[in-house]
């Protein structure tokens, strides 16, 4: 096939820079730290990040595998994320995303290690809706949980004519509902830095 004319030259450019652009949106190891210093703000990465690595303490937690050997599957419900971030709201949504991925993570990968149980808000949602053929299963007060997983999310926050920057600590635990003693506890630390001139 001949490219030599001045159309398929064209093209040829064209594809090109597109290639390369969508190259460099997909790594993110690529671009300078400036560009890529826009936000100070948790983000989805952050989400990934932070859950995968959880999972990964919290299957491997010695005291977890104890009373796993102990009492068998954790009968466990998850609570949304307590924010004490310095000026961030986290919506709703947001604060049960941060614990619904790690759950979703463990019944994935250990799903003779932990029971789910429904949240005791989410099952009158779905009494009340009244969902044709949907049974929203026993009263929750009929099956009662053994723990509680859980987080707590705190920052620090820094600023100057030039530059902010923030820390995050999110710290995960599982408690035991009946006495109150955390099982199994861990954190994910994280810190951002923007200039101003980038900052939304």
């Amino acid at each position: 096939m001949n490219f030599t004319s001045k159309r398929d030259t064209w093209v040829l450019t064209v594809v090109s820079a597109l290639l390369a652009a969508l190259l460099a949106t997909m790594c993110g190891g690529c671009a300078s730290p400036l560009a890529k210093a826009r936000y100070t703000s948790l983000v989805g990465d952050d989400l990934v990040a932070m859950t995968d690595d959880m999972a990964m303490k919290i299957m491997g937690a010695p005291a977890v595998r104890g009373a796993i050997a102990r009492e068998g599957k954790l009968r466990i419900v998850i609570s949304p994320v307590e924010n004490y971030m310095t000026a961030e709201v986290l919506p709703a949504g947001q604060a049960y995303a941060f614990v619904a991925r790690l759950r979703a993570l463990l019944a994935v990968h250990a799903p003779n290690q932990f029971i789910w149980i429904m949240n005791r808000d989410a099952y009158y949602y779905l009494r009340d809706s009244e969902l044709e053929g949907i049974d929203p299963g026993p009263n929750p007060d009929s099956i009662q949980p053994e723990y509680a997983l859980g987080a707590r999310f705190d920052s620090i926050t820094t600023e100057d004519p030039d530059r902010r920057a923030s820390y995050y600590l999110c710290v995960y635990f599982l408690t035991n509902l009946r006495t109150r003693d955390v099982l199994w506890t861990d954190k994910y630390e994280v810190r951002k830095s923007a200039v101003k001139g980038f900052l939304d």
